[in-house]
Formats: structure tokens, C-alpha cells, sequence
């Protein structure tokens, strides 16, 4: 049976060790700058073959996202967040991006932002949050309300979909 001396010893060798390994490799994948330049999904090309947009992320200590968009349907209530996989997945963006990956797809995990278009279809919204993105956030996505899916004969309410790009 080794002795509390040696056992300590090896606890403080390998504390030094641990030490010299750098800080908890997550933290490196935390923050950043990106832009999405937001097209039309494949679903939706018929039904709004003018949306276009772009998304401006940056997370550094918190997270603000600016997105504005043009080409949507007039005066309707839109729907973006910041979704975990790109737009050439099936659904277009995967997922969205939950900071606790194991918590509710709910708010206070994830970042979403509410907008109601003008009469001539463009809209903006800026959010800000606590959350901080990490390298798992892929691309943003804009999702139409159900009513807006359902009187277009659409299953997916998917209109818009940018990857996020490095700045």
C-alpha cells in the first residue's frame, strides 16, 4: 500500500502535469465574428424566389446577431435562430444551435430573433444574448410562420439559410 507521502507527491506531479496541458480546450472553440449571406431554401424558390438576406454574428463575451432581409411575404411574422448544421443538410441548417446541448430547445438555450416584415416585404432584427456561440453553430436560418407554410401547400417552413463564414 503506497504511502500518504507518495500518493500526495503523485497528485502534485500530476496537477503540475495537467497544468502545462493549457487551458479546458472548449474554451478555445468559444466567440467569434461571422457573416451568412442568407438564399432561398430549395422548398420555398417558388414561393419567394426574390428572399435574400444576411446575418451578422459576433460572439465575444455574449452573442448579438443583425439580420435584414428582403423578398419575404409583406406584413407577416418571421421567425431566425442560429441553427447547428448547413444549409445543404436536410432540413436546410440541422438543428438549432443549443448552448447546453443536453438542455430544452427552448429559450434561454438558444439564440432566436422575432421579425414582422414591411409592406414590401424586408425586415431586420437585431438580438442580443448571454449565450456564447461556439464552433458548433453553423448557419442561420429564417423560418416562415405555419400559417404562411401551410396557404403556400409547404412542408417545410424553412424560406432562408445562410452559412456562417469567418470574418
Amino acid at each position: 500500500m503506497p504511502s500518504i507521502r507518495a500518493a500526495t507527491a503523485a497528485a502534485v506531479v500530476l496537477t503540475a502535469a495537467l497544468a502545462g496541458c493549457g487551458d479546458d480546450p472548449k474554451d478555445d472553440d468559444l466567440g467569434g465574428a461571422w457573416t451568412a449571406t442568407l438564399a432561398v431554401t430549395t422548398t420555398w424558390r417558388a414561393a419567394a424566389p426574390q428572399a435574400t438576406g444576411t446575418a451578422d454574428v459576433s460572439s465575444t463575451g455574449s452573442t448579438s446577431v443583425r439580420l435584414a432581409v428582403a423578398g419575404l411575404a409583406p406584413s407577416t411574422e418571421y421567425m431566425a435562430h442560429v441553427h447547428d448544421g448547413d444549409c445543404d443538410e436536410d432540413p436546410p441548417g440541422g438543428g438549432h444551435w443549443l448552448s447546453d446541448p443536453d438542455g430544452e430547445d427552448a429559450a434561454g438555450n438558444i439564440i432566436e430573433l422575432s421579425f414582422t416584415t414591411s409592406d414590401t416585404g424586408v425586415g431586420s432584427a437585431t438580438v442580443s444574448s448571454d449565450l456564447i456561440l461556439d464552433d458548433r453553430a453553423e448557419s442561420v436560418v429564417v423560418h416562415a410562420p405555419e400559417s404562411l407554410t401551410g396557404s403556400e401547400g409547404l412542408d417545410s417552413d424553412r424560406v432562408l439559410c445562410g452559412d456562417l463564414e469567418d470574418d
